[in-house]
């Protein structure tokens, strides 16, 4: 497998530190509120390449870290009247329900913040010690003139671009260097960590190198997060890590591209910002969403347009007819060209090979759509044919992530006989009217000419 570094810049053989654990750190959601869907985006490549480095043969091991504590969560926070914890629960559980939504497979470990503290404290000690850091009367922040290669992973010259980090009035020495540690004031109430520094909280900066070195090592094989994390966040994680552990901190660093919606940024005074749940609320599927997502290169920009996800959910929907209708295919029939399957998997597989194709890889995969088509317009194929085409199809599902489990209830199962009897005896208006229960219950029906009905969960 070819991977784009953001760190060298160019496409490199992917080789992991050990053939036993491939180690995978991605900058996770800062639970304040819903995620929206251009961090969705993101979410969805950290999938793709989670779930195509184990398709190749990898064994990957995936951070995924959730910041609880910066100046947003304790403003909400304070502003809805709950603690800092209780807040940042209720949006995590949103989280998890849109990764749920989006069949997006739970990372191996999803570390908070405010779980490692110490683990940041023992590295802002250290940083001080070596001379990286100092401490004002406002916080405790590193000097990346100190670091020698600051701005190797995005080109940042501190001289000149070190305003562009400068978000609040600190009381720092040059207005590029970073808190690594803020004190306490009156303003966070109670909110406050006393690990043997000031009383006081985290910069965001330290939080993912000190989770990432707790999980997965001083040096791991992907550190991957949105384009716009690029600087100063990662640049930053690798200045105060390198500086701590005098070791490389990352071998491979990813970045995929933004997000616009109809050629813009998005914007709540646009009125073209959308969550996960504004697209449900206009009857949209999720997986819409993802089948959009994975038919573009993440280092491509991404253009959204609620018409483009319209024309993505009619050929998802084209899919799982074509995907579960090949079930009802007969199995007595004649051999078909096995070796059409063969081929299209090869270019499925150079697909990603090819620094994580999405967009190829699907034009592989809709073969096999074409494919089990085929196969219900025959009606009948071999069974080692019907079986090879079906065990591709979830072999390159197995990184795509389009399918879901089509489990259909035994009551539905029931009213489905009771419609097909009814239309034996040509009782169209009783047919017409169990089919409309069997989509209020949550599916719909379609009658495949010649093989009979087939029943799938209702796609918005």
């Amino acid at each position: 497998m070819e991977i784009y570094n953001t760190l060298s810049r160019k496409v490199e053989k992917f080789q992991p530190i050990k053939a036993s654990r491939t180690t995978l750190y991605c900058c996770g959601p800062t639970v304040y509120n819903f995620v929206h869907i251009g961090n969705l985006r993101t979410f969805i490549f950290y999938d793709i390449l989670k779930r195509a480095l184990r398709y190749k043969g990898y064994k990957p091991f995936q951070v995924i870290n959730l910041t609880d504590v910066d100046d947003k969560t304790i403003e909400n926070s304070k502003a809805t009247g709950v603690t800092l914890r209780e807040y940042t629960e209720l949006y995590t559980k949103y989280f998890f329900e849109d990764m749920e939504k989006l069949n997006i497979e739970g990372a191996d470990v999803y570390p908070k913040a405010t779980d490692n503290i110490n683990e940041m404290a023992t590295i802002i000690k250290s940083l001080i010690k070596k001379g990286y850091a100092y401490e004002k009367d406002d916080g405790i922040y590193y000097s990346i003139e100190k670091f020698a290669d600051y701005g190797k992973l995005s080109g940042a010259k501190p001289s000149t671009d070190g305003v562009r980090v400068k978000k609040d009035e600190y009381d720092k020495e040059n207005v590029a260097d970073f808190a690594l540690w803020k004190k306490w004031s009156p303003e966070d109430g109670e909110i406050f960590w006393d690990p043997g520094l000031p009383k006081g909280r985290p910069g965001w900066h330290i939080e993912c190198s000190a989770m990432s070195m707790r999980y997965l090592g001083e040096t791991i094989d992907i550190h991957s997060g949105g384009v716009d994390l690029m600087f100063p966040h990662h640049e930053n994680e690798i200045a105060q890590s390198e500086a701590y552990t005098g070791k490389k901190f990352v071998n491979y660093w990813l970045h995929p591209e933004h997000l616009l919606v109809n050629g813009q940024k998005m914007s709540k005074s646009l009125k073209n910002f959308y969550t996960l749940r504004d697209l449900e609320q206009m009857g949209f599927d999720p997986l819409a969403f993802r089948l959009l997502v994975l038919d573009s290169h993440y280092r491509s920009r991404l253009d959204f347009s609620l018409e483009s996800l319209g024309k993505y959910a009619d050929t998802l929907k084209r899919v799982y007819i074509a995907v579960y209708g090949l079930d009802l295919v007969k199995d007595d029939g004649e051999d078909q060209d096995l070796n059409a399957i063969e081929r299209a998997v090869d270019r499925f597989d150079s697909a990603l090979d090819n620094d994580l194709d999405t967009h190829s890889a699907l034009v592989g995969f809709f073969e096999f759509v074409d494919l089990a088509n085929e196969a219900i317009k025959k009606k009948a194929v071999s069974k080692r044919y019907k079986d090879e085409l079906k065990l591709a199809i979830n072999k390159m599902d197995s990184v795509l992530g389009l399918l879901r489990v089509n489990d259909v209830p035994p009551d539905v199962k029931a009213m489905l006989a009771k419609r097909e009897e009814a239309r034996r005896r040509s009782d169209w208006n009783t047919a017409d009217l169990i089919r409309d229960e069997i989509k209020n219950k949550g599916f719909d029906v379609v009658d495949l000419e010649g093989l009979g009905p087939l029943i799938l969960k209702t796609l918005n």
